[in-house]
């Protein structure tokens, strides 16, 4: 006979606390990776779950990740990355992630492609393209040229 889930301990009224939906591609199609606070425990993340989102949570698995230190020149211990908790979420249904919007997608090709182009660069090569590259990259270019005019007309 399975027991009640029993609610966290601390009460969430207007919350301050930032859960962060991680990618994880190895993950199964009815789980979800947040990356949350250390001091929050399973009870508070299936409360916070169930009564802000209305999600239907069926298990909590949480992971610690410690303080990562790096020596710097001066001789001194300085942070590199501060702890986390990494929770995994199972869920009734199964979850789909939104489909990134046309603006992103333009960006990340504009990146890659400027990436690209610096990396000839700093090895030293001619620093331009093939033709098909930088038609390329005048065209994703221009298109953000248009959104961002688009985006100031309408303002």
């Amino acid at each position: 006979m399975a027991t009640a889930f029993r609610q966290g301990l601390k009460k969430v009224y207007l919350p301050n606390i930032v859960f962060k939906m991680v990618r994880a591609p190895n993950l199964q199609p009815n789980q979800v990776a947040f990356r949350v606070p250390p001091n929050c425990n399973k009870f508070d993340i299936h409360s916070y779950l169930t009564n802000i989102y209305g999600v239907e949570v069926q298990e909590v698995r949480t992971m610690n990740y410690a303080t990562e230190h790096k020596k710097a020149r001066n001789g001194k211990m300085e942070v590199k990355t501060p702890s986390y908790k990494k929770a995994i979420i199972t869920l009734n249904e199964t979850f789909h992630w939104p489909e990134d919007p046309e603006w992103c997608k333009l960006e990340q090709e504009q990146g890659k492609l400027g990436s690209k182009a610096a990396g000839r660069k700093l090895k030293g090569w001619r620093f331009r393209g093939t033709e098909e590259e930088r038609t390329k990259l005048k065209d994703v270019t221009d298109k953000i040229q248009a959104r961002m005019e688009a985006e100031h007309k309408a303002k």
